[in-house]
Protein backbone atom coordinates (compact mmCIF):
# COMPACT_ATOMS: atom_id res chain seq x y z
CA UNK A 1 0.00 0.00 0.00
CA UNK A 2 1.40 3.28 -1.09
CA UNK A 3 1.74 6.43 1.06
CA UNK A 4 -0.70 8.19 -0.74
CA UNK A 5 -3.74 5.37 -0.40
CA UNK A 6 -2.83 5.21 3.17
CA UNK A 7 -3.37 8.99 3.65
CA UNK A 8 -7.02 8.62 1.31
CA UNK A 9 -7.87 5.61 3.78
CA UNK A 10 -6.96 6.88 7.12
CA UNK A 11 -6.08 4.75 10.10
CA UNK A 12 -9.77 3.93 10.23
CA UNK A 13 -9.71 2.76 6.68
CA UNK A 14 -6.38 0.97 7.04
CA UNK A 15 -7.32 -0.93 10.22
CA UNK A 16 -10.72 -2.25 8.31
CA UNK A 17 -8.22 -3.54 5.08
CA UNK A 18 -6.12 -5.20 7.41
CA UNK A 19 -8.61 -7.50 9.13
CA UNK A 20 -10.63 -7.77 6.46
CA UNK A 21 -7.31 -9.51 4.70
CA UNK A 22 -6.64 -11.25 7.91
CA UNK A 23 -9.64 -12.62 7.73
CA UNK A 24 -9.67 -13.65 3.96
CA UNK A 25 -6.38 -15.43 4.45
CA UNK A 26 -8.12 -17.41 7.79
CA UNK A 27 -10.87 -18.34 5.73
CA UNK A 28 -8.99 -18.86 2.54
CA UNK A 29 -6.61 -21.36 4.85
CA UNK A 30 -9.68 -23.10 6.71
CA UNK A 31 -11.72 -23.20 3.14
CA UNK A 32 -8.44 -25.11 1.50
CA UNK A 33 -8.17 -27.21 4.01
CA UNK A 34 -11.52 -28.33 4.36
CA UNK A 35 -11.26 -29.11 0.53
CA UNK A 36 -8.51 -31.45 0.66
CA UNK A 37 -10.03 -33.08 3.72
CA UNK A 38 -13.73 -33.51 2.11
CA UNK A 39 -11.90 -35.19 -0.75
CA UNK A 40 -9.54 -37.73 1.34
CA UNK A 41 -12.60 -38.60 2.82
CA UNK A 42 -14.59 -39.14 -0.37
CA UNK A 43 -11.68 -41.00 -2.32
CA UNK A 44 -11.49 -42.74 1.70
CA UNK A 45 -15.27 -43.75 0.91
CA UNK A 46 -14.40 -45.39 -2.57
CA UNK A 47 -11.38 -47.21 -1.43
CA UNK A 48 -13.23 -48.69 0.77
CA UNK A 49 -16.34 -49.88 -0.76
CA UNK A 50 -13.82 -51.05 -3.35
CA UNK A 51 -11.82 -53.01 -1.02
CA UNK A 52 -15.64 -54.76 0.73
CA UNK A 53 -16.64 -55.99 -2.51
CA UNK A 54 -13.24 -57.54 -3.13
CA UNK A 55 -13.08 -58.93 0.44
CA UNK A 56 -16.36 -60.44 0.01
CA UNK A 57 -16.14 -61.67 -3.60
CA UNK A 58 -12.90 -63.48 -2.51
CA UNK A 59 -14.65 -64.91 0.54
CA UNK A 60 -17.85 -66.35 -0.67
CA UNK A 61 -15.71 -67.61 -4.77
CA UNK A 62 -15.23 -70.92 -2.79
CA UNK A 63 -19.14 -71.69 -1.96
CA UNK A 64 -20.40 -69.32 -4.87
CA UNK A 65 -18.20 -69.21 -7.84
CA UNK A 66 -21.10 -67.17 -9.56
CA UNK A 67 -20.43 -64.13 -7.11
CA UNK A 68 -17.23 -63.57 -9.42
CA UNK A 69 -19.68 -63.16 -12.56
CA UNK A 70 -21.00 -59.63 -11.23
CA UNK A 71 -20.36 -57.08 -13.96
CA UNK A 72 -22.12 -54.05 -15.29
CA UNK A 73 -21.30 -51.49 -17.52
CA UNK A 74 -18.53 -48.80 -16.40
CA UNK A 75 -20.32 -45.94 -18.25
CA UNK A 76 -23.21 -45.81 -15.76
CA UNK A 77 -22.26 -43.88 -12.74
CA UNK A 78 -25.25 -45.78 -11.20
CA UNK A 79 -24.40 -49.47 -12.08
CA UNK A 80 -23.21 -51.74 -9.50
CA UNK A 81 -19.08 -51.99 -9.28
CA UNK A 82 -17.26 -53.82 -12.80
CA UNK A 83 -16.10 -57.41 -11.70
CA UNK A 84 -13.28 -59.20 -13.67
CA UNK A 85 -11.46 -62.20 -13.18
CA UNK A 86 -7.99 -62.20 -14.50
CA UNK A 87 -5.99 -65.48 -14.58
CA UNK A 88 -2.41 -65.60 -13.94
CA UNK A 89 -1.42 -65.58 -17.25
CA UNK A 90 -3.48 -62.53 -18.22
CA UNK A 91 -6.10 -64.12 -19.31
CA UNK A 92 -9.66 -62.96 -18.33
CA UNK A 93 -12.02 -65.72 -17.34
CA UNK A 94 -15.46 -64.26 -16.45
CA UNK A 95 -17.60 -62.52 -18.48
CA UNK A 96 -16.58 -59.18 -19.91
CA UNK A 97 -17.62 -56.43 -22.80
CA UNK A 98 -14.69 -56.44 -25.00
CA UNK A 99 -14.23 -53.16 -25.54
CA UNK A 100 -15.08 -52.43 -21.83
CA UNK A 101 -12.27 -54.86 -20.49
CA UNK A 102 -10.76 -53.79 -17.35
CA UNK A 103 -6.76 -52.86 -17.82
CA UNK A 104 -4.42 -55.90 -17.39
CA UNK A 105 -0.70 -55.50 -16.29
CA UNK A 106 2.02 -57.11 -14.56
CA UNK A 107 1.17 -56.19 -11.50
CA UNK A 108 -1.90 -57.54 -11.92
CA UNK A 109 -0.66 -61.07 -12.83
CA UNK A 110 1.56 -60.80 -10.07
CA UNK A 111 -1.36 -60.45 -7.43
CA UNK A 112 -3.22 -63.66 -9.28
CA UNK A 113 0.27 -65.10 -8.64
CA UNK A 114 0.41 -64.39 -5.07
CA UNK A 115 3.41 -62.54 -5.26
CA UNK A 116 2.53 -58.93 -5.10
CA UNK A 117 -0.01 -57.44 -2.86
CA UNK A 118 -3.46 -55.89 -3.63
CA UNK A 119 -3.41 -52.32 -4.60
CA UNK A 120 -5.50 -49.67 -6.01
CA UNK A 121 -5.14 -48.28 -9.71
CA UNK A 122 -6.89 -45.34 -11.52
CA UNK A 123 -7.35 -45.18 -14.68
CA UNK A 124 -9.75 -43.85 -17.91
CA UNK A 125 -12.55 -45.57 -19.69
CA UNK A 126 -14.92 -44.58 -22.30
CA UNK A 127 -13.23 -40.75 -21.10
CA UNK A 128 -14.45 -41.69 -17.67
CA UNK A 129 -12.33 -41.85 -14.47
CA UNK A 130 -12.39 -44.62 -12.57
CA UNK A 131 -10.59 -46.37 -9.93
CA UNK A 132 -9.91 -50.06 -9.27
CA UNK A 133 -8.80 -52.45 -6.68
CA UNK A 134 -6.90 -55.57 -7.70
CA UNK A 135 -6.97 -58.77 -4.87
CA UNK A 136 -6.06 -62.66 -5.17
CA UNK A 137 -9.22 -64.57 -5.62
CA UNK A 138 -7.19 -68.01 -5.36
CA UNK A 139 -3.90 -69.48 -6.27
CA UNK A 140 -3.12 -68.72 -9.93
CA UNK A 141 -5.54 -66.07 -10.20
CA UNK A 142 -7.14 -62.39 -9.36
CA UNK A 143 -10.16 -60.40 -9.25
CA UNK A 144 -10.41 -56.69 -10.12
CA UNK A 145 -13.11 -54.20 -8.65
CA UNK A 146 -13.72 -50.70 -10.56
CA UNK A 147 -15.95 -48.06 -10.10
CA UNK A 148 -16.35 -44.75 -11.35
CA UNK A 149 -14.50 -42.25 -9.71
CA UNK A 150 -16.30 -38.90 -11.01
CA UNK A 151 -18.70 -38.86 -8.18
CA UNK A 152 -15.46 -37.80 -6.10
CA UNK A 153 -14.85 -35.20 -8.31
CA UNK A 154 -18.05 -34.28 -8.34
CA UNK A 155 -18.44 -34.04 -5.03
CA UNK A 156 -15.29 -32.27 -4.13
CA UNK A 157 -16.29 -29.74 -6.76
CA UNK A 158 -19.03 -28.84 -5.21
CA UNK A 159 -17.54 -28.57 -2.05
CA UNK A 160 -15.05 -26.57 -2.98
CA UNK A 161 -18.18 -23.99 -4.78
CA UNK A 162 -19.57 -24.39 -1.21
CA UNK A 163 -16.75 -23.33 0.64
CA UNK A 164 -15.88 -21.05 -2.18
CA UNK A 165 -19.05 -18.71 -1.71
CA UNK A 166 -18.68 -19.38 2.23
CA UNK A 167 -15.82 -17.43 2.05
CA UNK A 168 -17.45 -14.84 0.05
CA UNK A 169 -19.87 -14.17 2.56
CA UNK A 170 -17.41 -14.42 5.49
CA UNK A 171 -15.11 -11.79 3.81
CA UNK A 172 -18.39 -9.69 2.79
CA UNK A 173 -19.30 -10.09 6.85
CA UNK A 174 -15.66 -9.38 7.80
CA UNK A 175 -15.55 -6.07 5.67
CA UNK A 176 -18.93 -5.10 7.53
CA UNK A 177 -17.36 -6.05 10.85
CA UNK A 178 -14.05 -4.38 10.08
CA UNK A 179 -15.18 -1.67 9.50
CA UNK A 180 -17.74 -1.33 12.79
CA UNK A 181 -14.71 -2.39 14.86
CA UNK A 182 -12.36 -0.33 13.61
CA UNK A 183 -15.04 2.94 14.31
CA UNK A 184 -15.35 1.40 17.92
CA UNK A 185 -11.77 0.80 18.57
CA UNK A 186 -10.70 4.09 16.86
CA UNK A 187 -13.55 5.95 19.16
CA UNK A 188 -11.05 6.95 22.11
CA UNK A 189 -8.72 7.88 19.19
CA UNK A 190 -11.16 10.20 17.85
CA UNK A 191 -12.04 11.53 21.40
CA UNK A 192 -8.44 12.42 22.03
CA UNK A 193 -8.20 14.03 18.71
CA UNK A 194 -11.49 16.26 19.25
CA UNK A 195 -9.70 16.83 22.60
CA UNK A 196 -6.95 17.95 21.43
CA UNK A 197 -8.41 20.29 18.22
CA UNK A 198 -10.67 21.86 21.04
CA UNK A 199 -7.48 22.63 22.95
CA UNK A 200 -5.66 24.34 19.77
CA UNK A 201 -9.04 26.01 18.86
CA UNK A 202 -10.42 27.45 22.93
CA UNK A 203 -6.68 27.31 24.43
CA UNK A 204 -8.63 26.34 27.60
CA UNK A 205 -7.00 22.49 29.00
CA UNK A 206 -9.59 22.65 31.45
CA UNK A 207 -12.18 19.75 29.35
CA UNK A 208 -11.15 16.58 30.30
CA UNK A 209 -11.51 13.29 28.49
CA UNK A 210 -13.65 10.62 30.21
CA UNK A 211 -11.66 7.55 30.91
CA UNK A 212 -13.56 4.28 30.50
CA UNK A 213 -11.56 0.98 30.92
CA UNK A 214 -8.14 0.24 31.49
CA UNK A 215 -6.16 -0.20 28.23
CA UNK A 216 -3.73 1.34 26.47
CA UNK A 217 -5.69 4.08 24.91
CA UNK A 218 -7.35 4.12 28.82
CA UNK A 219 -3.81 4.87 29.89
CA UNK A 220 -3.15 7.32 27.10
CA UNK A 221 -6.35 9.27 27.77
CA UNK A 222 -5.65 9.23 31.43
CA UNK A 223 -1.36 10.54 30.38
CA UNK A 224 -3.43 13.00 27.98
CA UNK A 225 -5.59 14.28 31.25
CA UNK A 226 -2.87 14.48 32.80
CA UNK A 227 -0.70 16.62 30.32
CA UNK A 228 -3.65 19.01 30.43
CA UNK A 229 -3.45 19.32 33.75
CA UNK A 230 -0.01 20.18 33.83
CA UNK A 231 -0.49 22.57 30.92
CA UNK A 232 -3.42 24.31 32.53
CA UNK A 233 -1.25 24.68 35.71
CA UNK A 234 1.62 26.14 33.61
CA UNK A 235 -0.75 29.07 31.85
CA UNK A 236 -2.33 29.19 34.91
CA UNK A 237 1.20 29.92 36.69
CA UNK A 238 2.39 31.90 33.91
CA UNK A 239 -0.53 34.00 34.19
CA UNK A 240 -0.52 34.58 38.35
CA UNK A 241 3.36 35.70 37.35
CA UNK A 242 2.33 37.93 34.65
CA UNK A 243 -0.32 39.37 36.89
CA UNK A 244 2.35 39.57 39.95
CA UNK A 245 4.56 41.20 37.84
CA UNK A 246 1.91 44.12 36.46
CA UNK A 247 0.80 44.36 40.32
CA UNK A 248 4.58 45.01 40.96
CA UNK A 249 5.44 47.78 38.53
CA UNK A 250 2.00 49.29 39.83
CA UNK A 251 2.48 49.06 42.87
CA UNK A 252 5.87 50.38 42.59
CA UNK A 253 5.20 53.15 40.67
CA UNK A 254 2.83 54.31 43.52
CA UNK A 255 5.54 53.73 46.13
CA UNK A 256 8.46 55.27 44.29
CA UNK A 257 6.13 58.61 43.72
CA UNK A 258 6.03 59.44 47.11
CA UNK A 259 10.08 59.46 47.61
CA UNK A 260 10.89 61.12 44.62
CA UNK A 261 7.87 64.00 45.34
CA UNK A 262 10.07 64.59 48.61
CA UNK A 263 13.32 64.45 47.03
CA UNK A 264 12.55 66.99 43.92
CA UNK A 265 11.14 68.89 47.05
CA UNK A 266 14.08 68.89 49.44
CA UNK A 267 16.57 69.35 46.46
CA UNK A 268 14.79 72.74 45.61
CA UNK A 269 15.24 73.84 48.53
CA UNK A 270 18.83 73.52 48.44
CA UNK A 271 18.53 75.44 44.94
CA UNK A 272 18.45 78.32 48.09
CA UNK A 273 20.99 77.55 50.49
CA UNK A 274 22.40 80.44 50.23
CA UNK A 275 19.00 82.12 52.46
CA UNK A 276 18.52 79.47 54.25
CA UNK A 277 19.76 79.54 57.70
CA UNK A 278 22.04 76.56 58.65
CA UNK A 279 20.15 74.64 60.75
CA UNK A 280 17.60 74.25 57.96
CA UNK A 281 20.41 73.40 55.63
CA UNK A 282 21.30 70.85 57.96
CA UNK A 283 17.72 69.00 57.97
CA UNK A 284 17.09 68.92 54.19
CA UNK A 285 20.80 67.52 53.87
CA UNK A 286 19.86 65.05 56.65
CA UNK A 287 16.34 64.53 55.20
CA UNK A 288 17.85 63.75 51.76
CA UNK A 289 19.74 61.07 52.78
CA UNK A 290 17.30 59.47 54.82
CA UNK A 291 14.94 59.45 51.45
CA UNK A 292 17.56 58.12 49.30
CA UNK A 293 18.04 55.20 51.43
CA UNK A 294 14.48 54.49 51.82
CA UNK A 295 14.72 54.87 48.13
CA UNK A 296 17.86 52.51 47.06
CA UNK A 297 16.15 50.18 49.87
CA UNK A 298 13.01 50.04 47.98
CA UNK A 299 14.65 49.80 44.47
CA UNK A 300 17.06 46.77 46.08
CA UNK A 301 13.33 44.96 47.55
CA UNK A 302 11.60 45.24 43.81
CA UNK A 303 14.98 44.14 42.09
CA UNK A 304 14.37 41.11 44.39
CA UNK A 305 11.14 40.50 44.40
CA UNK A 306 11.30 40.96 40.13
CA UNK A 307 14.23 38.54 40.44
CA UNK A 308 12.52 36.03 41.77
CA UNK A 309 9.59 36.12 39.42
CA UNK A 310 11.47 36.28 36.33
CA UNK A 311 10.98 32.16 35.17
CA UNK A 312 14.19 33.05 32.72
CA UNK A 313 16.50 34.33 35.52
CA UNK A 314 19.77 31.73 36.53
CA UNK A 315 18.90 30.43 39.44
CA UNK A 316 20.75 30.83 42.64
CA UNK A 317 23.09 28.37 43.67
CA UNK A 318 22.50 26.72 47.15
CA UNK A 319 25.42 25.77 49.54
CA UNK A 320 25.85 24.38 53.26
CA UNK A 321 25.95 27.21 55.26
CA UNK A 322 26.01 27.86 59.16
CA UNK A 323 22.46 29.50 59.64
CA UNK A 324 23.78 30.58 63.52
CA UNK A 325 26.78 32.26 61.99
CA UNK A 326 24.51 34.21 59.62
CA UNK A 327 22.18 34.78 61.74
CA UNK A 328 25.02 36.22 64.23
CA UNK A 329 26.49 38.75 61.53
CA UNK A 330 23.27 39.99 60.64
CA UNK A 331 22.41 40.71 64.68
CA UNK A 332 25.64 42.58 64.42
CA UNK A 333 23.97 44.61 61.69
CA UNK A 334 20.54 44.85 63.50
CA UNK A 335 21.88 46.31 66.68
CA UNK A 336 23.91 49.21 64.87
CA UNK A 337 20.73 50.56 63.16
CA UNK A 338 18.42 50.01 66.65
CA UNK A 339 20.36 51.15 69.15
CA UNK A 340 17.55 51.84 71.70
CA UNK A 341 16.60 47.67 71.29
CA UNK A 342 18.05 45.32 73.54
CA UNK A 343 18.94 41.98 70.84
CA UNK A 344 19.24 38.73 72.48
CA UNK A 345 20.21 36.03 70.86
CA UNK A 346 20.55 32.08 71.59
CA UNK A 347 22.63 30.53 68.50
CA UNK A 348 22.75 26.83 68.03
CA UNK A 349 25.22 25.49 65.41
CA UNK A 350 22.92 24.36 62.68
CA UNK A 351 23.94 23.86 59.11
CA UNK A 352 21.44 24.15 56.65
CA UNK A 353 21.24 24.38 52.70
CA UNK A 354 20.48 28.06 51.30
CA UNK A 355 22.05 31.24 49.47
CA UNK A 356 23.52 33.12 52.23
CA UNK A 357 22.46 36.69 50.34
CA UNK A 358 19.19 35.64 50.04
CA UNK A 359 18.91 34.30 54.01
CA UNK A 360 20.82 37.40 55.27
CA UNK A 361 18.08 39.67 53.55
CA UNK A 362 15.34 37.47 55.03
CA UNK A 363 16.80 37.62 58.89
CA UNK A 364 17.57 40.93 58.17
CA UNK A 365 13.65 41.72 57.38
CA UNK A 366 13.00 39.94 60.26
CA UNK A 367 14.73 41.49 62.66
CA UNK A 368 14.02 44.78 61.26
CA UNK A 369 10.51 43.96 61.44
CA UNK A 370 10.65 43.00 65.01
CA UNK A 371 12.28 46.58 66.24
CA UNK A 372 10.03 48.53 64.25
CA UNK A 373 6.69 47.17 66.74
CA UNK A 374 9.41 46.74 69.20
CA UNK A 375 8.51 49.39 72.02
CA UNK A 376 12.11 51.40 72.98
CA UNK A 377 14.21 49.64 75.61
CA UNK A 378 12.09 46.27 74.43
CA UNK A 379 14.13 43.48 73.44
CA UNK A 380 14.40 40.67 70.76
CA UNK A 381 14.83 37.60 70.68
CA UNK A 382 17.00 35.68 68.30
CA UNK A 383 17.09 31.98 68.67
CA UNK A 384 18.56 29.43 66.14
CA UNK A 385 18.25 25.53 66.93
CA UNK A 386 16.81 22.51 65.36
CA UNK A 387 16.79 23.59 61.90
CA UNK A 388 14.69 26.80 62.57
CA UNK A 389 14.96 30.30 63.20
CA UNK A 390 13.06 32.70 64.95
CA UNK A 391 12.76 36.28 65.74
CA UNK A 392 10.16 37.45 68.78
CA UNK A 393 9.43 40.93 69.31
CA UNK A 394 7.56 42.44 72.57
CA UNK A 395 5.22 44.95 70.18
CA UNK A 396 1.26 44.72 70.61
CA UNK A 397 0.94 41.92 68.18
CA UNK A 398 -0.94 41.55 64.86
CA UNK A 399 -4.32 41.98 64.78
CA UNK A 400 -6.07 38.61 63.63
CA UNK A 401 -7.70 40.89 60.67
CA UNK A 402 -4.39 41.49 59.17
CA UNK A 403 -2.49 37.92 59.68
CA UNK A 404 -3.70 36.99 56.22
CA UNK A 405 -1.94 39.75 54.42
CA UNK A 406 0.92 40.51 56.64
CA UNK A 407 3.23 38.52 53.32
CA UNK A 408 1.65 40.20 50.54
CA UNK A 409 3.33 42.59 48.55
CA UNK A 410 3.06 46.39 49.68
CA UNK A 411 0.53 45.45 52.17
CA UNK A 412 0.81 48.59 55.28
CA UNK A 413 -1.76 47.61 58.21
CA UNK A 414 -3.11 50.68 59.88
CA UNK A 415 -0.89 50.05 62.88
CA UNK A 416 2.41 49.75 60.26
CA UNK A 417 1.43 52.81 58.34
CA UNK A 418 3.45 55.10 61.19
CA UNK A 419 6.45 53.01 61.11
CA UNK A 420 9.27 53.68 58.55
CA UNK A 421 8.88 51.11 55.26
CA UNK A 422 7.44 50.20 52.05
CA UNK A 423 5.36 46.65 53.09
CA UNK A 424 8.16 44.59 51.22
CA UNK A 425 10.22 43.32 53.94
CA UNK A 426 7.68 40.21 54.82
CA UNK A 427 6.97 39.59 51.43
CA UNK A 428 10.69 38.58 50.41
CA UNK A 429 11.12 36.89 53.95
CA UNK A 430 8.01 34.50 52.65
CA UNK A 431 10.30 34.42 48.94
CA UNK A 432 13.28 33.63 50.03
CA UNK A 433 11.37 30.61 52.53
CA UNK A 434 9.62 29.38 49.52
CA UNK A 435 13.35 29.16 47.56
CA UNK A 436 14.87 27.33 50.30
CA UNK A 437 11.73 25.17 50.94
CA UNK A 438 11.30 25.99 54.27
CA UNK A 439 7.84 26.93 56.11
CA UNK A 440 7.40 30.31 57.76
CA UNK A 441 5.34 30.52 61.02
CA UNK A 442 3.39 33.24 62.66
CA UNK A 443 2.46 33.01 66.31
CA UNK A 444 0.89 36.50 67.83
CA UNK A 445 -0.82 37.67 70.77
CA UNK A 446 -0.98 40.84 72.52
CA UNK A 447 2.23 40.22 74.18
CA UNK A 448 4.29 39.74 70.99
CA UNK A 449 5.22 38.13 67.52
CA UNK A 450 6.97 35.30 66.64
CA UNK A 451 8.27 34.71 63.35
CA UNK A 452 9.59 30.92 62.52
CA UNK A 453 11.51 29.94 60.00
CA UNK A 454 11.66 25.72 59.61
CA UNK A 455 14.21 24.50 56.94
CA UNK A 456 14.05 21.09 55.87
CA UNK A 457 16.56 18.41 57.90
Amino acid sequence: MTRSARARLGLRGRIAVFFVLAMGLALAGMAAAAYFVVGHELNSTLDLSLRRQATRIARQFPAEPSVAAISGSCRYLAAPSCVQVVAADGSIRSEHIPDQSLPVDAQTRAVAVGSADPFFTDFTLDGYSMRMYTIQLEPGSAVQVAQRADSVDTGQRRVGLALLAAAGAGLALAAVLGIVLARRALEPVVTLTEAAERVARTRDPKHHIEVAGSDELARLATSVNTMLDELDEALTAERDARAAQQRLVADASHELRTPLTALRTNIDLLRRADRMPPADLDATVAALRVQSEELSGLVTDLIDLARADDPDAVPDTLEDLRLDRLADDCLITARRHWPALDFDADLNAVTVRGVPARLSRAITNLLDNAAKFSPPGGTVHLTVAGHALSVRDAGPGIPAEDRAHIFDRFYRSPAARATPGHGLGLAIVAQVAGLHDAEVGVESSSGGTCFTLTFPE
